[in-house]
């Protein structure tokens, strides 16, 4: 071991989420140890040995510190790369959150490999010459004994101490003071990441097609972006090949490619795609789908440099990728870009500053842009691209909506409506594929008693059950808790059990009846657990089906030349949610699903059944006026002040016990509404019981917090200052969760410097 150098401190974030250790602590490092920034190790704290990253690096200890401990042990398998660490420093303060929570979706999954200690035998004499020393007795002779057999004249402390613990560790110490036997923290020994095979096979490159005039225009003007480009291309316009041929350009310079979707089920499609374009590349599948031991190699990979373009949803955002190039969020107006548990990120905004540290090009895709978004380019925040034009040439399918009060006023009171049933029916005479949507699974929605009223609800959540025939079973979509169909009413013992509502399961059942001989598949939540995603859509890919029944997962970025109808059973189903974005939800919704007719030669069709077919939403899509439709919601925005015309955050509280959880939020409440005397216009509306007033036995409460400034930073500071009150309150329900989501897709960019990172 060299002689004794200049001391050298590091500052380490400790991995626990807890909002009062999110600071850095100072640890010294062992002479002749090399511990680079974002170097995992693992350090003494509290009385534990616990794991923490080098996030600073320092010459001198802190003040008024007298004892420093030292670094127990530095795992050289992982390290936090100085860009991640800025992310997560960014983040951890934009989302409300510690830097822990914002780390840890950056890191490899799986358990981690734990340090233990060791005693080895310190120089080169042997076991003779030691015994030969005065004053040694048999048990520490025997220690030595046993470690002089030892590979590497080593062993395990806890193997050491058997048989007899009290007495070796007695000898172990007297080993210790005398200077021949030490005590070190050591790691097991690495293993090579595992292998994550993407299904890539050798092969050379399909052909690229030739691009269409407005799609070679939009590449043009690409290969010249000098900021984020907000894509805006109609359903069936070619973007994909856009971003394809964005792709060639950067991976011809070196550079790495990151390509979004917002759902784990259409990675497959956009992999097979992407692999057969870049059969010469790296093209790697990266989402939480993935077993923990996929995830693990796929990391490594891709932080070794192994992988040129990343192909995954959100979480992918997050991977170690250098010489980022380009990032395509596909898709962006998708509200699953937006995490629901902490860290509560935005990717779309997260793929912003990626880009801003590595120089690459965003490129956002979508035609029905979020209002925020297409908002931001009117700004000058973005630059706005459109594609009008379908790539075959084809006009937009036409959209007829269905009054479904006149059906009933007809006598007429199934599911499927007269004119839809007659379209299925014609493109089964001429073979081609239909797509039916219903964004609610199951087989009926609730089961009621018809002699008491009680509708049968979940023990744990607040919500009603869902019948699921084809497993004779009631099931809730929040917890998965499951429970037999009672044959009388628990409540009043009636057999008047009924059941209401209508899922996928009973739509597929219908169709079955109406269409005896036709080949009816079936695509949502229950189906993709069993049969998985990739294997339904393989199958109506192959036209092995005639009719696609499904919930959102079969509304966007999949593309079936043979679908020329598209029916749409409840077109008015989100519409009426209390929720400011439900008309735009619903409007992005039905265009996207709606695009999914006719993408090849063949016309396609629209039909949607609603109740209001007045709706200015409905009336857009039927006309597929995107523009129209923003002009109109962007005023209604502005008129009431919701986003982009100010930001929102919302408070959420829960707990086990009821009066704890309110509680809670009447004090989050009171001292928000101070912080609001003196900086300005600060709304605070509530606090009120969620839209779901229990989940998985956690009841909740919720506060709504409006602020219109320019920016969100005097909010983000009054949410910190009341949160940090509030712990250092006494007698506070400590039982209570609470977490903060601030909507803040309006604000102006604003990124640190980067060469202030790390400045704590």
């Amino acid at each position: 071991m060299p002689e004794t150098s200049q001391e050298r401190y590091v500052q380490v974030l400790i991995d626990q989420p807890l909002p009062e250790l999110d600071r850095l602590f100072h640890y010294r490092v062992p002479d002749g140890w090399d511990v680079p920034l974002g170097q995992q190790v693992w350090v003494p704290f509290n009385r534990k040995l616990i794991a923490g990253w080098v996030w600073a690096l320092d010459d001198r200890p802190p003040e008024n510190v007298s004892t420093v401990q030292f670094l127990a042990a530095v795992d050289r398998h992982v390290r936090v790369p100085d860009d991640v660490r800025q992310l997560v420093d960014w983040m951890a303060h934009r989302y409300q959150c510690t830097r822990t929570e914002a780390l840890h979706p950056c890191l490899p999954p799986g358990p981690r490999q734990r340090p233990s200690r060791w005693v080895m035998l310190q120089g080169t004499m042997t076991t003779e010459e030691r015994a030969s020393w005065g004053g040694i007795d048999p048990d520490a002779a025997a220690i030595i004994a046993r470690l002089s057999r030892a590979a590497h004249r080593q062993m395990r402390l806890t193997t050491l101490l058997q048989p007899d613990r009290q007495a070796q560790t007695a000898a172990i110490e007297r080993l210790i003071r005398a200077g021949w036997v030490k005590l070190e923290w050591q790691l097991p020994r690495e293993r090579p990441p595992i292998e994550h095979k993407t299904g890539q096979r050798e092969q050379t490159p399909s052909p690229w097609p030739p691009l269409t005039a407005e799609q070679a225009r939009i590449c043009e003007h690409l290969a010249t972006a000098s900021g984020p480009v907000l894509l805006h291309g109609v359903t069936g316009s070619g973007k994909t090949e856009v971003y394809l041929h964005s792709a060639r350009e950067v991976l011809a310079r070196g550079q790495r490619v990151l390509y979004l979707v917002p759902e784990i089920g259409l990675t497959p499609q956009a992999g097979a795609r992407w692999t057969e374009r870049f059969a010469d590349y790296s093209v790697l599948l990266l989402h939480s789908g993935l077993k923990d031991r996929e995830r693990h190699g796929a990391w490594h990979r891709i932080a070794s440099g192994q992988v040129d373009v990343v192909i995954g949803a959100r979480s992918a955002l997050l991977a170690p990728i250098d010489r980022l190039g380009l990032i395509v969020v596909d898709e962006e107006h998708e509200p699953s870009y937006i995490q629901d548990q902490d860290p509560k990120y935005d990717a779309r905004e997260v793929a912003l500053f990626r880009a801003h540290q590595q120089g690459a090009l965003v490129i956002m895709g979508s035609a029905t842009p979020s209002l925020e978004a297409y908002w931001q380019a009117g700004m000058g925040r973005l630059q706005l691209l459109t594609m009008r034009e379908r790539v075959t040439g084809a006009a937009l399918p036409p959209v007829t909506m269905v009054d479904m009060r006149a059906e009933l006023a007809a006598g007429r009171r199934g599911v499927l409506s007269q004119q839809l049933r007659e379209a299925i029916d014609q493109r089964l005479q001429r073979g081609e594929q239909s797509l039916l949507y219903l964004n609610r699974r199951g087989f009926s929605t609730f089961v009621l008693c018809r002699e008491c009223g009680e509708v049968l609800t979940c023990p744990h959540c607040a919500v009603s059950l869902v019948y699921h025939r084809a497993a004779q079973v009631l099931r809730c979509h929040y917890c998965q808790h499951r429970q037999a169909v009672p044959k009388q009413c628990p409540h009043c013992h009636s057999e008047a059990i009924r059941y209401f509502g209508t899922g996928t399961q009973r739509i597929e059942t219908e169709l079955l009846q109406h269409f005896p001989s036709a080949r009816v598949l079936r695509m949502d939540r229950d189906t993709a657990d069993s049969h998985g995603v990739e294997q339904v859509l393989n199958q109506f890919a192959r036209r092995e089906g005639d009719i696609l029944v499904g919930t959102q997962m079969i509304a966007k970025g999949l593309d079936f030349p043979a679908v020329t109808l598209v029916g749409v059973l409840a077109a008015d189903l989100s519409l009426h949610v209390p929720e400011f974005r439900a008309a735009e939800r619903t409007m992005q919704l039905l265009t996207q699903v709606a695009g999914r007719a006719g993408r090849s030669k063949q016309p396609g069709e629209v039909i949607m059944q609603t109740y209001c077919p007045e709706h200015y939403c409905l009336q857009a899509v039927e006309n597929h006026d995107y523009v129209g439709f923003y002009r109109r919601e962007i005023s209604i925005r502005q008129h009431l002040g919701y986003p982009p015309f100010s930001y929102l955050a919302r408070v959420l509280f829960t707990g086990l016990v009821e009066a704890e959880v309110a509680m809670a939020a009447e004090t989050w409440a009171e001292r928000l509404r101070d912080q609001a005397k003196s900086i300005g216009p600060l709304e605070v509306w509530g606090p009120a019981v969620d839209g779901i007033a229990k989940l998985e036995d956690r009841h909740r409460r919720v506060l709504t917090v409006r602020w219109q400034g320019i920016d969100a930073e005097p909010l983000r500071a009054a949410l910190q200052a009341t949160n940090q009150a509030y712990r250092r309150l006494r007698g506070r329900p400590a039982a209570v969760t609470v977490s903060v989501a601030i909507d803040s897709a309006a604000e102006p960019r604003v990124y640190p410097p980067l060469d202030k990172a790390f400045q704590s």
